[in-house]
């Protein structure tokens, strides 16, 4: 599945075709995705943070800091991507517990990262707006968790023998 066809299943998640569309998604392509949509997302913070640099409050020179952005922020993104969608996707387990789905974590794990399309690109709307961060925060998070919820009850419930 190529990139422009999962971004278009993401958005239009909690429908059932598109969730399973997407699950049936390699893990490869589920994480280049999800570097993309981080990387791109916080992009303008990086650039912002570059722009309004000030040599002279800082320790570090104008090139320095640079090579700092160029060779740190691809592995911070990496490490953010892969850490951030592992917490959501542990309290999306709670969720499927409590609802009593058959669905592995390594599901959860990717409807979590597809579900972040929105609230992402919401929340970093909110963060150039004079609205405080935190409100941007809970809304996005709320949000995401209302998608993965309309997910998860799409599956089956567990069958007790």
């Amino acid at each position: 599945m190529n990139l422009i066809s999962i971004i278009k299943s993401c958005a239009k998640l909690p429908q059932k075709k598109a969730l399973f569309q997407l699950n049936r998604v390699s893990m490869r392509d589920t994480l280049v995705y999800l570097f993309l949509l981080f990387f791109i997302s916080f992009l303008p913070n990086v650039i912002l943070n570059i722009i309004t640099f000030e040599a002279d409050e800082s320790v570090l020179s104008y090139t320095q800091f640079l090579l700092q952005m160029i060779v740190s922020y691809p592995f911070l993104m990496m490490f953010l991507v892969i850490t951030s969608i592992s917490v959501f996707a542990f309290f999306a387990l709670i969720i499927r517990t409590v609802l009593k789905r058959k669905l592995a974590y390594q599901q959860l794990w990717k409807m979590t990262g597809f579900a972040m399309l929105f609230p992402l690109i919401f929340y970093h709307i909110l963060f150039f707006t004079p609205l405080s961060n935190n409100i941007g925060f809970i809304i996005s998070l709320v949000w995401l968790y209302v998608l993965i919820y309309r997910m998860i009850v799409i599956f089956p419930k567990k069958t007790m023998r």
